[in-house]
């Protein structure tokens, strides 16, 4: 008989009690992750449609620094969006660097702190209560409301991706909807404070945030897990995603602002027809009419530049031509006025710059055709748009430098003269680096470097006062001198303590310091400050002829401040002190760059204190040279001493 092989049906089923199954708990969690990644694909998909310019940002941790790029096609299967806390609410590129388009219109991110009187209110209640309030103020509801684990967030989505040009005016939507008045006349500021203060009546008793009004601003995703609070983010208004309504920016304008777009164009007609009034009542009183313009100085350096070009513009065509500066001229205005705020396009400049400039070989077509790149960068600022060079964002707009500007035009000394101008003039002072510095630091009060010295030396008295009296720490004594901890410890390097035995008739007395030692029997105290020389201090050859000017200054400081026994100077050992500086100046590391200022101003301070401790000791300090030739600096290329302004040094 042949054994037949049994089939499935006939193989007996296991017993129950020895097959694993997972417990309630397991079964309850694993249905909640799967109802939370669902919710997830749906907030993405809802937020960040198809066919949309640019990426989404995710999140993939609570340190934010982890944001990856994805497409929306990559929404639904990557690991990164199923594992995502924080979604963006636009699209850009190059990170959040470069706005791409617009998905939300408005949002609101209400905190609700143990202080809010909505505190322990359930979520949904505190979202009618949201509702409610915006039915009442005119304002239309949202797309959803999420509840992000701590607090409420209010988004309103676009009908259509809108593109960057929009976020100027987003951005003063926000700060309307969220209650802010808007600069207006006095005419009309009664009803600006009220529709403020009824926008913000709808955001009464919680805790608005107010610094979530950049285009690059993220939200929690809906089924990820708030850290902070342990909760769920979840829908709470409409009760689906499919349920979400969109919105069109005019009608939300409309309701949030104060004057809607028909009464703003009423409004600007009506100002346009009493300047038009007033301008005809000036010429039948016979007074000149001049069309105002913006103040140069207003705009900034290149309002200021601009002025002076459409000087030079109103030379006139043949002069123009004749000086070949046409073409040049209109192409630096309207860099000018992008630079500066003025706005324009490529057939307004050409319009209003033709009666000046076309003639002979140029029109005004060609004209327009010129201007076309400044127009299409311009453009493209406006849109938020940025370029990256060298690992950072920057504008895509044209910005040449002034010397630059001064030099395409090379406008001669009679020409300037004649028009006055003062920033285009080609002999136009320019100020180096080390100037501006000075400058500025005088501008903002900064303490000089005679007077910082002996602040230096009185802050080392009074932090070794307190010491001796009191055990406080260092933090704690720049706080009660009203300095940092890094200036207490560079006054204490720079004024050691000394050994001193005073009586009750000595005095310590110092130039700008003076302080009865009564009380000191024994113990540590600061130095006097040296009495600065009343002639000046000789500088070496080597030194004067140093392509950094600062240095014969610091030179001068540091000697005199670091004075040598028996009335020597330190200009006497110059051969020395110039072996000890290219010493310390090679020791940094710094030959092949030694123009770099900071390294030769720390060369020349090490060089001085050696020489000053050497004569003192009265014999070389080991390990330094000797007898060593003194060391020849790479020639630098012409181009850095031009940057200089120096002729180049003959060291020897």
């Amino acid at each position: 008989m042949a054994l037949l092989s049994p089939t499935i049906s006939e193989i007996p089923p296991a017993p129950s009690f020895l097959m694993e199954r997972p417990d309630a708990a397991t079964i309850l969690r694993e249905r909640e992750e799967r109802v939370a990644l669902e919710a997830k694909i749906a907030h993405l998909h809802t937020l960040h449609g198809t066919r949309n310019r640019g990426n989404a940002t995710v999140i993939v941790d609570s340190a934010f620094d982890a944001g990856v790029q994805l497409r929306t096609r990559e929404l639904a299967k990557s690991p990164a969006a199923h594992t995502a806390s924080h979604v963006s609410l636009q699209r850009h590129y190059e990170g959040r660097g470069a706005l791409a388009q617009v998905n939300a219109l408005m949002w609101a991110d209400c905190e609700i702190s143990p202080s809010s009187p909505f505190h322990g209110m359930p979520a949904h209640e505190i979202a009618g209560i949201l509702l409610a309030r915006m039915d009442a103020a005119g304002i239309p509801r949202p797309s959803y409301i999420l509840y992000s684990g701590r607090g409420l967030w209010c988004v309103w989505l676009s009908r259509h991706p809108l593109t960057a040009r929009v976020q100027t005016r987003i951005r003063r939507l926000l700060r309307c909807l969220w209650g802010e008045a808007v600069a207006t006349k006095k005419d009309t500021f009664e009803r600006v404070k009220a529709k403020a203060a009824a926008n913000a009546s709808v955001w009464a008793g919680m805790d608005l945030d107010w610094s979530v009004g950049d285009m690059a601003r993220v939200h929690r995703v809906a089924g990820s897990l708030n850290e902070k609070s342990g909760e769920r983010v979840r829908l709470l208004w409409p009760e689906s995603w499919a349920d979400v309504q969109r919105h069109d920016l005019e009608t939300l304008a409309d309701a949030v602002f104060p004057f809607d777009r028909e009464e703003m164009r009423t409004y600007r007609e009506a100002q346009a027809a009493k300047k038009a009034a007033r301008e005809e009542q000036a010429k039948a009183d016979g007074q000149p009419v001049t069309p105002r313009r913006p103040r140069s100085h207003s705009r900034g350096l290149w309002g200021a530049v601009e002025g002076e070009l459409i000087s030079v513009l109103g030379l006139g065509p043949e002069r123009l031509a004749r000086m070949g500066l046409r073409d040049r001229l209109c192409f630096h205005i309207a860099v000018a006025r992008a630079r500066s705020g003025m706005g324009g396009d490529a057939d307004s400049w050409a319009a209003e710059f033709a009666p000046h400039v076309v003639g002979k070989g140029l029109s005004q077509d060609n004209l327009r055709s010129y201007l076309r790149p400044v127009d299409k960068r311009l453009r493209a600022d406006e849109a938020g748009e940025v370029r990256m060079h060298e690992g950072r964002a920057v504008s895509p707009l044209y910005t040449p430098k002034l010397a630059k500007v001064r030099t395409d035009l090379s406008l001669p000394a009679d020409v300037c003269d004649e028009l006055g101008l003062t920033l285009l003039r080609p002999d136009a002072p320019t100020r180096t680096a080390t100037e501006r510095s000075a400058a500025r630091r005088q501008r903002e009060g900064a303490t000089a470097r005679a007077d910082h010295a002996q602040t230096l030396a009185e802050v080392a008295r009074l932090t070794r006062e307190i010491q001796a009296a009191t055990d406080l720490p260092v933090a704690e004594i720049a706080r009660l001198l009203g300095c940092s901890r890094a200036t207490v410890y560079r006054a204490l390097d720079a004024h050691p303590a000394v050994e001193i035995t005073a009586t009750e008739q000595d005095q310590t007395i110092s130039r700008g310091v003076s302080e009865t030692a009564r009380y000191l029997k024994g113990g540590v105290a600061s130095p006097a400050a040296p009495v600065l020389p009343q002639v000046e201090m000789p500088v070496p050859a080597w030194v004067e002829a140093d392509p950094n000017p600062d240095l014969v200054q610091f030179y001068r400081w540091e000697a005199e401040h670091r004075p040598l026994p028996d009335g020597q100077v330190h200009a006497d050992h110059g051969d020395r002190l110039q072996r000890l500086f290219w010493h310390f100046l090679r020791a940094r590391g710094h030959v092949n760059s030694w123009m770099r200022q900071h390294v030769r101003r720390e060369a020349i301070e090490s060089a001085i204190m050696t020489l000053q401790g050497e004569i003192e000791d009265g014999k070389l300090m080991v390990g330094l040279p000797t007898e060593e030739p003194i060391f020849t600096a790479p020639k630098p290329r012409p181009r850095d001493w031009h940057r200089c302004g120096r002729a180049a040094p003959t060291l020897h």
